[in-house]
């Protein structure tokens, strides 16, 4: 049967199947596909490289049975020569993917050994996207050239070192994800056939990584008596704003504790047991994928229930914040600065971590439990298998010297303030 445009308005729909195909006479491999829905596109089949490729032309409403009969011819002669129509179709949709396009899907299907990517990493990701790299963010990813790469990258590091490092690390990421996913069977890239921020970088290339210094601040000994006491006096409602109070809580908790910022911050009551035989607080959400159980000690306990006692209606978190829409505090900068201050450094929060671990060293604390408390993945034989006993009633002892030596040297530096003599409390 030849197919024409008269022939195609009187073929019937099928009832009985999702689809039917009617073959042109005429043309080998020209055909007619008509759904269930009644949808009618005109289609065309042939062999590349000895596999069957079928590709859909355009609907039957909208292109005439002589056009798409010469269509039809065009590409059989491309799969004659040797093209995949499917490959082509995917290479011109490739090429105007936009990296913002891109971003989207990573976020949606990248999967980690984990498991999805974390929200704060989506986060990230974005705002790498739609921050540094917005000029480039609606353009064909293909655009992203190696020597606009090199540009861009040495603009932005002489403001910003280590943050360019990281936004081009992600940036590297979504352009392998776009070769990835545009690659062939057979192990071609129709797109990025090399990633121009890899490609920047190699060995012998025109730009290196930024220097990236491990941070080492911490506390000093002498001055976290002062820091203590700083905080517990700017946890007093009475002569603080909730915000700051709130502040100088959750920096407590985390000298007190080693926790991280993003995991500190984002703590719900659901997750404390302050009246159980051994009060404890869990971690959900941590950076290394492994939830925990610690223990609280008195002076954490102290804390909590300030907080506890200040805590808002309909807001679960237990460090809320008084506006924005994430619910919870995450960024005590303000006090912080405080915080420095007093300690006579530039400190962040990650400091804090770095001074859980030396006062926990200094009153005794064995390094398995250390690794325990900070929620350290152990990499030993012994440290796998042995010493990871997840009952916090084991911890509670560790955390609890490390809690009474940082309020004794609080006493100290009270004392010392008023000219008072104490006597330091020995480790």
């Amino acid at each position: 049967m030849k197919l024409t445009n008269t022939k195609v308005k009187s073929l019937p729909i099928p009832t009985d199947k999702g689809q039917v195909f009617h073959w042109d006479s005429e043309t080998k491999g020209f055909g007619l596909r008509i759904t269930s829905a009644g949808a009618k596109s005109w289609i065309v089949q042939g062999r590349v490289h000895g596999k069957t490729r079928r590709y859909t032309l355009g609907p039957f409403e909208l292109l005439a049975a002589d056009e798409a009969r010469k269509r039809a011819q065009a590409k059989l002669l491309e799969m004659y020569d040797g093209k995949d129509p499917q490959v082509e179709k995917k290479k011109l949709k490739a090429q105007s993917e936009s990296l913002r396009e891109v971003m989207e899907d990573y976020i949606l299907h990248k999967r980690t050994k984990n498991g999805p990517l974390r929200p704060t990493s989506k986060e990230d990701i974005r705002r790498c996207v739609e921050g540094t790299f917005s000029d480039w963010a609606d353009k064909p990813v293909v655009t992203i050239t190696r020597d606009a790469c090199i540009k861009k990258f040495r603009e932005l590091s002489k403001s910003a070192p280590i943050q360019t490092n990281q936004s081009f690390r992600n940036l590297r990421a979504l352009l392998n994800w776009a070769r990835e996913k545009n690659a062939t069977a057979d192990g071609t890239y129709p797109i990025l056939p090399v990633n121009p921020v890899s490609q920047m970088f190699k060995k012998g290339g025109l730009v290196q990584w930024n220097p990236e210094k491990a941070r080492a601040s911490r506390v000093p000994k002498d001055k976290i008596g002062s820091v203590w006491m700083m905080l517990q006096e700017h946890s007093n409602p009475d002569h603080h704003i909730t915000t700051t109070c709130i502040s100088a809580d959750l920096i407590a908790f985390m000298l007190l504790t080693g926790c991280r910022v993003s995991e500190a911050c984002k703590l719900t009551w659901k997750h404390v047991k302050l009246d159980d035989k051994v009060p404890t607080f869990h971690l959900d959400e941590t950076k290394n994928h492994n939830p925990i159980t610690l223990p609280i000690g008195s002076a954490l306990h102290e804390v909590l229930t300030r907080r506890y006692e200040g805590r808002f209606k309909g807001n679960d978190y237990v460090f809320p914040a008084m506006r924005g829409n994430k619910g919870y505090l995450s960024d005590p900068r303000a006090l912080f600065k405080k915080v420095s201050e007093v300690a006579g450094v530039h400190l962040h929060p990650h400091a804090l971590r770095r001074t859980f671990e030396d006062i926990a060293q200094l009153v005794g604390v064995d390094s398995d439990k250390r690794r325990q408390l900070l929620n350290h993945l152990a990499s030993d034989v012994h440290g796998q298998n042995y010493a990871n006993n997840p009952d916090p009633s084991v911890l509670m002892p560790a955390m609890q010297k490390i809690g009474e030596w940082i309020e004794k040297q609080g006493d100290i530096a009270r004392a010392a303030s008023k000219g008072e003599n104490v006597i330091p409390m020995k480790a």
